[in-house]
């Protein structure tokens, strides 16, 4: 997705660089606290008493358990999952829909994961 709007993250200079135009990432604390409980796979529930911060998501877990991040449902330190990139829980004619208009296989599974499984929003993302 990057490549087609020629876009290149710099972890060094913390920005996003799309066709010389840099934007800047966020820092943790410049996050919304709605932002930063979805990060962590909270919800956000403004009823909730707790006074106290969301947990980071980058804390190690007790027990070794292996540490999630955002991606293609992996983890790190997990085995690779069985069945390989070409299975989808998508409808075949979706794939066909979006390979049509040029995307790979794996970029049109990627694009309906990232859309809900909506194939025009999967095509849009990818233009």
């Amino acid at each position: 997705m990057l490549k087609a709007h020629q876009a290149c993250i710099d972890l060094e200079k913390n920005v996003l660089r799309i066709q010389g135009r840099e934007i800047n990432f966020l820092a943790e604390h410049e996050l919304h606290d709605k932002a930063r409980m979805m990060n962590s796979g909270e919800h956000a529930d403004p009823s909730s008493d707790s006074n106290e911060p969301p947990s980071s998501s980058s804390s190690a877990m007790p027990g070794g358990a292996p540490l999630a991040f955002p991606g293609s449902g992996q983890s790190l330190g997990a085995a690779p999952r069985a069945g390989g990139i070409g299975t989808s829980s998508y409808p075949e004619e979706a794939i066909q829909t979006l390979l049509a208009l040029g995307l790979t296989r794996d970029e049109a599974i990627r694009s309906l994961e990232l859309a809900g499984g909506n194939v025009d929003v999967a095509a849009s993302l990818f233009f």
